[in-house]
């Protein structure tokens, strides 16, 4: 069977610090077609960190205050959810989701809002665990940009932007539910800047 040509990956982590050796408890990601924004592929996992080991990373007290202080029902309800998989077995299983996607897709893009986060702490835990990171290094995809040069093409400012495109349903903060609106931003975004074209 021959590969599709592309899916774009959205992802999106939850993490107990801002560092790329934070710990992570929610992996999210999507993988859409971003001409259409439609959905491909879902990963959704939550860990259970009352078992961390020293390889899983550092916690950072600040986060955890801001986490208490930005929505610690959110944060309590996502914790609980979160008994299946150690943080290193989010990792793996994500790993082995990805690799399904590319004996499917030709190319595969990995998004986050700012890759020095997403995409970085993603492929440090990979290759920490001794996964590898198995995105081409030309296929790291940033949100802010691609957001930034929509804003400047249509004279929208980003509150604008985002009151039209985000669902306001979607309670914030939660991975997943930020990776939907990060996927209709960007294809948003991509029919914008090549409208026309």
């Amino acid at each position: 069977m021959a590969k599709k040509e592309r899916i774009d990956i959205m992802g999106d982590l939850e993490t107990l610090g801002t560092d790329f050796n934070a710990v992570v408890f929610q992996i999210a990601a999507s993988g859409f077609d971003i001409e259409s924004g439609e959905t491909l592929s879902e990963f959704n996992e939550i860990a259970d960190i009352s078992s961390l080991e020293k390889e899983d990373g550092a916690i950072d007290g600040s986060t955890l205050k801001w986490w208490l202080d930005t929505d610690k029902e959110l944060f309590a309800e996502l914790i609980d959810r979160g008994d299946t998989f150690t943080v290193r077995g989010i990792f793996e299983s994500f790993y082995k989701w990805l690799t399904r996607l590319h004996e499917k897709y030709e190319r595969v893009y990995l998004w986050g809002n700012g890759i020095l986060f997403d995409n970085a702490i993603i492929r440090h835990k990979l290759e920490n665990y001794g996964m590898g990171y198995p995105i081409f290094f030309r296929n790291d995809r940033d949100v802010r940009t691609i957001f930034e040069l929509a804003q400047i093409k249509t004279g929208e400012s980003a509150q604008e932007m985002y009151d039209r495109i985000y669902d306001e349903e979607l309670v914030a903060h939660d991975a997943m539910n930020d990776v939907k609106n990060q996927v209709a931003l960007v294809s948003e975004c991509y029919r914008i800047l090549t409208e026309g074209v």
